[in-house]
């Protein structure tokens, strides 16, 4: 049976699709990548050209005049406008298979940002986009899927939830809702925009169990059409609903409570001004059954249970603090000097940080900053969307906008030091991660947790 691109792909295809992952991307700025290739024989394309069979070597795709050439120790091939590296045979999906892309970048903007260097299983693809380099992998969508379980989580993880991460990735994938990548030829990167993608550098067999165990079972809604599946790190207690993060209804997707029928935290729901504090720093935490919380997955557990890349942290309730004078220049570099000349004033001196409106969980959906521009006159400007105003606060960015604002001021009124007291890690739509983790270390089944998370859906095998 011929393979079909997950462009081409429908339900009635019956068929596992490929997929075009970006590995490295042209923002990047990468102008050559190393690979090392293992000892499985790869066939070398320049262009349409037959090239060489390598095997067991390094080489070296470097950007020359738009162009692209191959390097190895033994010389040069190309130049060419794309080159591909093929394997001749169906290697075993275990983990360290297939080629090692060097320097790959991973996190990009996030706190956790930094290079790797991943493995990766099917054909390689090099091409030269905006003068800089493009490397897709081109693989299978189970074994991709692999690949992202072991990168967004540990493929230590219980089983149950390993299952219920796939089925929601794969639901996220074929759902295919939005093009986040239109100006290049791939269907999706490697990095947190997309899906956490590392190929087979950290597969462990349960994981590949988890995506044998679930081949082509995605989420459904009553129509059979399959839902964009979403899903953050922590929700910190209640999920958020899309319409306060993305401004659109998605079947199955609703802010929930993070807990079990009956929990303290229903108490909480909706989130407002007036419970904010105790829901964040109430003594109530200490015990509490939320299954995102330290007492159901332990801090300490983190460690084993995040993915490689991740830096363990407190995200279940988290603090960060600044004096003005810092927040005001982050606000300068993340926010006011991206608005183009003669959108906004500039900012000269910090005044005030309102929450204008919040979601059900808490996440704040539009905020006021008031300052003062260089001349002394006074100014506010609306940040409208979680993703913008954690941007906007962070040199990186923000765990989340399910925070409270706290301002310490001087003599004169002015800010002096700006706190904020938060809660989860991620936008809070969808299933929690974390919560999930929780929930099958307290023994539901994958069934139970999907169901936990999405509200009248079905489990559907689409092949």
């Amino acid at each position: 049976m011929e393979t079909c691109g997950l462009d081409t792909w429908d339900m009635d295809a019956r068929q596992e699709p490929t997929i075009r992952v970006g590995i490295v991307l042209p923002e990047d700025d990468m102008q050559q990548v190393r690979v090392v290739i293992p000892d499985s024989d790869y066939q070398v394309w320049l262009d349409d050209m037959c090239g060489p069979v390598v095997r067991s070597v390094r080489l070296a795709a470097l950007v020359e005049d738009e162009r692209l050439v191959l390097r190895s120790a033994e010389g040069a091939m190309g130049p060419a406008s794309v080159i591909r590296l093929t394997p001749q045979v169906d290697l075993p999906i275990v983990a360290g298979a297939g080629v090692q892309v060097r320097g790959a970048m991973t996190g990009r903007g996030f706190h956790w940002q930094k290079r790797f260097h991943p493995l990766l299983a099917g054909m390689l693809e090099f091409r030269v986009h905006d003068g800089s380099l493009l490397v897709v992998n081109d693989v299978p969508l189970e074994i991709y899927l692999a690949g992202v379980l072991t990168a967004e989580m540990s493929g230590n993880c219980p089983v149950e939830f390993l299952k219920s991460q796939t089925i929601v990735a794969r639901s996220w994938v074929l759902a295919f809702t939005m093009d986040k990548h239109p100006d290049l030829p791939i269907d999706y990167c490697n990095d947190d925009d997309c899906q956490r993608y590392h190929g087979t550098t950290n597969l462990t067999k349960e994981a590949l169990d988890a995506v044998s165990a679930t081949r082509g079972q995605v989420l459904v809604d009553a129509n059979r059409e399959i839902i964009d599946a979403n899903y953050a790190k922590t929700c910190g207690g209640i999920s958020e609903s899309p319409e306060n993060v993305w401004f659109v209804t998605k079947a199955g997707l609703r802010a929930a409570v993070d807990a079990p029928a009956g929990s303290e935290v229903e108490r909480f729901f909706p989130i407002t001004e007036s419970n904010l504090d105790e829901y964040l720093t109430g003594d109530w935490l200490r015990d509490t059954d939320i299954f995102c919380s330290p007492t159901v997955v332990s801090e300490e557990q983190y460690a084993r249970y995040l993915g490689k890349v991740d830096e363990p942290e407190h995200y279940f309730r988290w603090r960060m603090r600044y004096d003005r004078e810092d927040l005001e220049q982050i606000l300068r570099d993340n926010f006011f000097n991206r608005q183009g000349p003669g959108r906004v004033a500039a900012l000269s001196t910090l005044l005030d940080l309102r929450v204008v409106r919040r979601g059900l969980s808490g996440r704040v959906v539009e905020l006021d900053i008031r300052y003062c521009d260089p001349m002394g006159q006074t100014h506010s400007v609306i940040v409208r969307g979680q993703h913008k105003i954690r941007d906007a606060l962070h040199e990186k960015f923000l765990y989340s906008s399910a925070f409270k604002v706290e301002i310490d001021r001087d003599e004169h009124g002015l800010p002096r030091r700006i706190t904020f007291n938060g809660a989860g890690w991620g936008h809070g739509v969808g299933m929690c991660q974390i919560g999930a983790l929780g929930m099958a270390l307290k023994g539901y089944d994958c069934r139970q947790i999907v169901e936990h998370y999405f509200e009248g859906l079905d489990v559907f095998t689409c092949y």
